[in-house]
């Protein structure tokens, strides 16, 4: 009898246990399945996105986006506008920004950086930090030249290795960083960018360690340009790039050394200003 009973509480132990590890794998999933609606909906940008275009996007059935939706509403991550049915990021996502902003003081210090960068070169300066295996256009300023590249905005991602930005954050890598990093990133390198062949990517690497400075000669859309240098904040370790991007008549002649040294120049001050910044007087 006490066998039977032990082995009936080994059972319903197992049974307990595996009840809970499926229970926690759901709501792993569901999490997952949120974010992935909320960063759709960021990319969109003012234009929203609608049901219709979340299911198509997700790969989520239609009962599963709007229960999911729901609760994002619930938790003002989300808000649906109600003449239009478009969703759009929520009032929750401004204050989770506004707090980010104050851990990641490298956007607010490098505003004067943008600034000067956009006024000297005419075009457009962008900030950008690494995130895991992608990185994340933080902010844009827009330069005087009317002739623009509107490829890069604010909140757009990109996996590393790709863009100007990309190819300046994987090359500051160590060589086995960068070997882990093309591996991850592989499949999707060649699916989203057919035009640029990874023995490509892996010379512009060794190309961009040698200038100091990634080039970008539009293979993510033709005719755009970029040209980034990568830093880093000593007090949050966040990798970033400064990039001034263009279109293709932008970076003809000797232009293109004109802009490294740009970026060059404000990566060291804005470097010493972080520095600063990480070990105040």
């Amino acid at each position: 009898m006490d066998l039977y009973l032990e082995t009936s509480q080994a059972m319903t132990d197992n049974k307990d246990r595996g009840d809970a590890e499926r229970g926690a794998a759901s709501a792993s999933q569901t999490l997952d399945r949120a974010i992935h609606l909320v960063r759709l909906i960021s990319a969109a940008r003012g234009t929203g996105l609608a049901l219709s275009d979340l299911v198509r996007l997700a790969g989520l059935t239609k009962p599963t986006t709007r229960r999911l939706l729901v609760s994002l509403i619930d938790n003002g991550m989300v808000e649906q506008d109600l003449e239009s049915r478009r969703y759009h990021l929520g009032p929750e996502t401004y204050a989770f920004g506004v707090i980010a902003a104050e851990r990641f003081g490298i956007h607010r210090l490098a505003a004067d950086s943008l600034i000067r960068l956009a006024a000297l070169s005419g075009d457009a300066a962008l900030l950008s930090v690494q995130h895991g295996t992608e990185w994340v256009c933080l902010s844009r300023e827009e330069g005087s030249f009317p002739l623009r590249s509107h490829v890069l905005q604010p909140g757009d991602r990109h996996p590393v290795g790709a863009g100007a930005a990309g190819l300046a954050l994987i090359a500051g890598l160590s060589d086995e960083d960068i070997a882990g990093m093309l591996a991850v990133n592989a499949d999707r390198l060649v699916a989203d960018y057919p035009g640029h062949p990874l023995d490509a990517l892996r010379r512009q690497i060794a190309e961009t360690q040698a200038n100091g400075y990634a080039l970008n000669s539009g293979y993510v859309i033709k005719g755009s340009w970029g040209i980034a240098v990568a830093f880093r904040d000593p007090r949050s370790h966040t990798h970033a790039a400064l990039t001034i991007a263009g279109v293709e008549s932008r970076f003809t002649g000797g232009r293109v050394e004109e802009l490294a040294a740009l970026l060059i120049n404000e990566k060291t001050l804005l470097e010493q200003r972080l520095g600063g910044a990480a070990h105040p007087s």
